[in-house]
């Protein structure tokens, strides 16, 4: 007689043949198993209200996620394969599954999980609200990838563009070089990210899977590993840019929060921070942590150490044509020449005024 697991087990061998290759490499043999069942169409799960979700995990999204190495284990602990699916546990409704499910999330993400739980989210979900997020409503289940802070917040605050043009001034250009939590986790600390930026591809660089490169120049162009220096930033960016013939790429800032984890201590839109001192003035917070960075090959920003005086340095203006905040990055030398600039340019022309009027004195 054929146990229920010699079943499962050739069920994977046949059903997963038909997974990408690169996809049944990154899964496991138990998590083959598992999408013998799950990578089919049609299976649910249904709730005492009569909701339903699908079960359906697609085991190229679930390679390509960031859980994959984990495995399905990771997180369904409670599945033994030997008696599954058995009885199942029942759940009122699809909410309820899945803020109890956001248990499993703490597992590993106990810190994260902390600070959200200070957050205007969790304090909503514990007055009963049905909208606000878990952790898989922003970050998914089977398909968590790393996101941009601003991607994953529009996703149910599609108005917070409009919204914030009503009182902050350039609000797009706000919305691009400031992250979401930077001001609605007010407690949190924050820093300046330069992130590489390639006008080629009109996005942030990237490195590519099994091709690193940005660690490898970082630190030849930081010997000492003690921050890039003002010079050691111009060097890494010629490193960067070998062929003069292609478009060169820049760093943009952007402030971010110091750590990931804060991001999820988000605060009611009351106390979001909204004076503009908090970046615009000398010494601002922010710019007293400062990395670069380029988007690794799975999404994650990958860093390097800079120094905090390469935002105020002349000689940094040609790695960062396109980064300025008024009144928070001051360089002295700019504004003396700039001073000069602008005597010179009242000089000449009262110089010229009152040489002419010497002469007519002279000659009448």
């Amino acid at each position: 007689m054929i146990s229920f697991r010699h079943l499962v087990a050739a069920l994977a061998a046949v059903l997963t043949i038909g997974l990408p290759a690169a996809a049944r490499a990154a899964l496991s043999e138990d998590d083959q198993k598992c999408l013998a069942c799950h990578a089919q169409e049609g299976m649910s799960k249904s709730f005492d209200n009569g909701e339903s979700v699908a079960l359906q995990v697609k085991g190229e999204q679930f390679s390509a996620s960031v859980h994959a190495a984990l495995g399905c284990a990771a997180c369904h602990a409670g599945v033994d394969l030997k008696t599954h699916p058995g009885e199942a546990r029942g759940f009122a409704s699809a909410r309820a599954y899945s803020v109890a499910q956001a248990g499993a999330c703490r597992q590993c993400h106990d810190e994260a999980f902390k600070q959200y739980e200070e957050s205007i989210h969790a304090r909503r979900i514990a007055e009963g609200s049905p909208v606000a997020p878990t952790c898989s409503g922003c970050h998914g289940f089977h398909t968590v990838t790393p996101k941009a802070a601003y991607e994953t917040c529009v996703g149910c605050h599609s108005a917070a563009l409009r919204e914030h043009g009503r009182w902050l001034p350039n609000a797009g250009l706000h919305h691009d070089v400031v992250s979401c939590a930077a001001c609605h986790a007010p407690g949190a600390p924050r820093m300046l990210d330069l992130r590489l930026y390639d006008p080629a591809a009109k996005g942030w660089a990237a490195e590519k899977a099994g091709e690193p490169w940005f660690e490898k120049l970082a630190k030849s162009a930081d010997p000492n590993g003690d921050g890039l220096d003002a010079r050691e930033l111009l060097e890494l960016l010629k490193r960067i840019n070998p062929d003069p013939a292609a478009p060169a790429k820049t760093f943009r800032g952007r402030v971010e929060l110091r750590t990931n984890a804060e991001a999820h201590r988000l605060s009611a839109a009351a106390q979001a921070l909204r004076a503009c001192d908090n970046c615009h003035r000398a010494g601002a917070e922010p710019f007293q942590n400062v990395t670069v960075s380029v988007t690794g090959a799975d999404g994650r920003p990958l860093r390097h150490a800079a120094r905090k005086e390469v935002l105020g340095a002349a000689l940094a203006v040609a790695a960062l044509p396109e980064f300025y905040a008024i009144g928070g990055t001051r360089s002295t030398l700019l504004d003396v020449l700039f001073l000069l600039a602008l005597a010179g340019g009242i000089a000449f022309p009262v110089g010229h005024l009152a040489a002419r009027w010497v002469v007519r004195k002279l000659r009448g």
